[in-house]
């Protein structure tokens, strides 16, 4: 890890503290739907920023999102709690990807895509297992704007964008350029705002599935799925969707609630 990353993420403020008072009610098993409601409508960024995500059409709700008791009742705490972990990266992050070749509206658009994907695979057939992959979906490639802000600052931005023209593997050339990959600063990240170590753990194997076991290296094969699906531009192609499909194939993943969710996410 370069010095320059290093600094990059002790630079990163704590989690706001409303955003803190939500994950406390999140992880509080006596915590009702209204003790999450309340402490989002104290900071009202917050409350607009849930209202606009929960309105997105990738999430199937046919009718218009007004309030936060209706989303969150609508769509559950687990993707709630990942709206309000992504509305404070979006209040503390200067988001500058040009060595990805991509707009911060892109990788916006990438991480809803991957967080429907999520919903939309996870919801019936696995929906305890929200907790940990709707807030992994979402947030997943926020190492990514750390390391674009490195590269930028060491003058090694080229190291990513040939890896990008040339199709190479980009997260070798992430470790190149920084020392470190997407998915290990996030994670790293996630550690400091000392967030689930379920989530982290995820995270960190979404790369590497075979690494860890059970339950745990089905999570992080999914989550593996979800980002060759959805490419860092927020685009779903033809090619994308076939290299998911193999991760699915050779970790016995459910295909069948896959290519449902991947309808009602292209669909939407």
């Amino acid at each position: 890890m370069t010095k320059t990353l290093i600094k990059n993420i002790e630079a990163i403020p704590p989690l706001p503290e409303s955003v803190q008072d939500v994950e406390r009610i999140y992880r509080d098993e006596n915590a009702t739907f209204e003790d999450m409601q309340k402490a989002i409508e104290k900071d009202p960024i917050l409350t607009a920023d849930i209202l606009r995500i929960a309105n997105s059409p990738m999430y199937g709700i046919s009718r218009t999102v007004n309030s936060v008791k209706l989303a969150v009742s609508l769509l559950g705490k687990d993707a709630i709690r990942a709206f309000v972990l992504n509305s404070a990266v979006n209040a503390s992050f200067k988001i500058d990807l040009s060595p990805y070749g991509m707009t911060k509206e892109q990788f916006a658009y990438a991480c809803e895509r991957q967080l429907a994907l999520a919903i939309n695979w996870l919801i019936r057939r696995q929906p305890k297992r929200l907790g940990v992959m709707a807030p992994a979906a979402f947030l997943v490639d926020l190492g990514r704007v750390i390391i674009s802000k490195t590269i930028i600052e060491d003058g090694k931005a080229g190291m990513v964008k040939e890896a990008i023209g040339d199709a190479k593997d980009i997260a070798r050339a992430e470790k190149n350029a920084c020392g470190m990959q997407t998915t290990d600063v996030t994670a790293t990240l996630f550690n400091n705002w000392q967030l689930d170590p379920e989530i982290i753990h995820i995270i960190r194997y979404s790369d590497d599935p075979e690494g860890t076991i059970d339950d745990e290296r089905e999570m992080a094969a999914e989550l593996k799925a979800i980002r060759e699906t959805v490419l860092p531009n927020g685009e779903i192609t033809e090619a994308s969707i076939a290299i998911a499909k193999e991760t699915i194939e050779e970790f016995g993943l459910d295909m069948e609630s896959y290519e449902k969710a991947l309808d009602k996410v292209l669909n939407s």
